[in-house]
């Protein structure tokens, strides 16, 4: 064979397949410790963040730093700021659902204020010739939204405290008129809350220019006020939700006994039929 007919066919020849990697004994024990490590912390992370009590205080988290920086820095810090807040929410929620799909990967509250904050943001950067937004135009509009979003989840049929709350009971009670009524009047609820804080927060920038009225009561009600009735909200819920519970026969996961398994049910009348059995069989010997 020639020099030439053996370059041929190495040049025809397949390169050979690279061996994937394979981790084996300790190796591989070590690599999905570490993994599975890192994952339990993460989940451990979204759980803390994403359910109660920590989830209270998360979703009003970006509204209450909104009101605190556009007072004291600038709107533009403010909304862009609540921004990045809200969309870490999101986010968290819904890797939270990926594996507890009893929780929803969206909620209407979340997805509203992220969607405002961020077409706050592109007004502030396109009025920014003009000196930007107003700050004290924030809250008016944040609130109203709030209330046009909770409406607007009533009338399509999916109350933004059903999302909420599904977690909280069984898909049977999920899908039951109870429950369904019970979210509807707690979403009426918050409608309510929503129309007032709106209210206060338009009044009092519909006012604010006025030199007669004091600056700390211009304070009070274009800010302090609405986030008072929003912490009032989250302490009356409970209860408002307890008494209807009451009302509508709706139960949660924790008020449902779990039924005994049927196979254990099964052994032990398999023992028992086969003690007597041998209660039998010794009367017999006897």
């Amino acid at each position: 064979m020639t020099t030439s007919d053996r370059n041929s066919e190495q040049s025809q020849t397949p390169p050979p397949t690279p061996r994937p990697l394979h981790l084996h004994g300790d190796d591989k024990e070590e690599y999905w410790s570490y993994k599975s490590k890192i994952q339990l912390l993460v989940q451990r992370y979204c759980n803390l963040i994403t359910e109660e009590p920590m989830s209270y205080v998360m979703r009003w988290a970006p509204l209450i730093m909104l009101h605190i920086l556009a007072r004291t820095v600038n709107a533009t810090v403010a909304v862009w700021t609540a921004f990045g807040m809200n969309a870490s929410q999101i986010v968290l929620e819904y890797f939270h659902s990926t594996y507890k799909p009893q929780y929803p990967s969206w909620t209407w509250l979340s997805s509203a204020q992220t969607l405002t904050f961020f077409g706050l943001g592109v007004a502030d950067a396109a009025l920014r010739r003009s000196g930007g937004l107003d700050p004290a135009l924030l809250s008016p509009v944040v609130f109203s939204v709030l209330l046009a979003t909770a409406c607007l989840s009533v009338a399509v049929g999916m109350p933004f405290t059903k999302q909420l709350t599904q977690h909280r009971v069984s898909d049977e009670v999920r899908q039951s008129d109870g429950f369904h009524r019970l979210t509807v009047v707690l979403a009426v609820f918050w409608m309510g809350l929503f129309a007032t804080a709106a209210g206060c927060a338009w009044a009092a920038y519909a006012v604010q220019n006025d030199e007669s009225l004091a600056h700390a009561v211009h304070a009070v009600v274009g800010t302090a006020l609405p986030l008072a009735v929003m912490a009032g909200g989250v302490l009356a819920t409970p209860v408002i939700g307890k008494a209807l519970k009451a009302k509508y026969g709706v139960k949660g996961i924790a008020d449902v006994e779990p039924e005994k398994d049927d196979s254990s049910k099964k052994d032990g009348e398999k023992a028992n039929c086969t003690s007597q059995d041998t209660q039998a069989d010794a009367s017999d010997n006897v």
